[in-house]
């Protein structure tokens, strides 16, 4: 019981913690240094994650299956044509399903 007390304080502490300083952030506006690079945090993360995911099996460096590169081929014409990462993803992913389905 104490365990799950402690995990429980300490959740509600990060939780806390995490809340006050979105709420103190909300109440005046960012300088626009800071606001500027925070546009580009989100796309970041996205990159990085797409590269791990995309360059990697297991812990190890191997080459990109043709039906993975075309659907990020696919996603990244139509993001940069539309703006839109949801049209990117409903471009891709049947882009990445057809290749697959007609490939050996």
């Amino acid at each position: 019981m104490t365990a799950w007390l402690v995990i429980t304080a300490i959740g509600a502490g990060s939780y806390a913690m995490r809340a006050v300083m979105l709420a103190l952030v909300g109440l005046k506006p960012l300088p626009a240094r800071i606001d500027n690079a925070m546009r580009h945090v989100g796309p970041a993360a996205i990159a990085a994650l797409i590269v791990t995911m995309a360059l990697t099996r297991a812990g190890t460096i191997e080459p990109l299956p043709i039906a993975e590169l075309a659907a990020i081929a696919a996603g990244f014409i139509t993001v940069r044509r539309t703006g839109n990462v949801l049209h990117a993803i409903t471009v891709g992913l049947p882009t990445m399903w057809l290749i697959t389905l007609f490939t050996p």
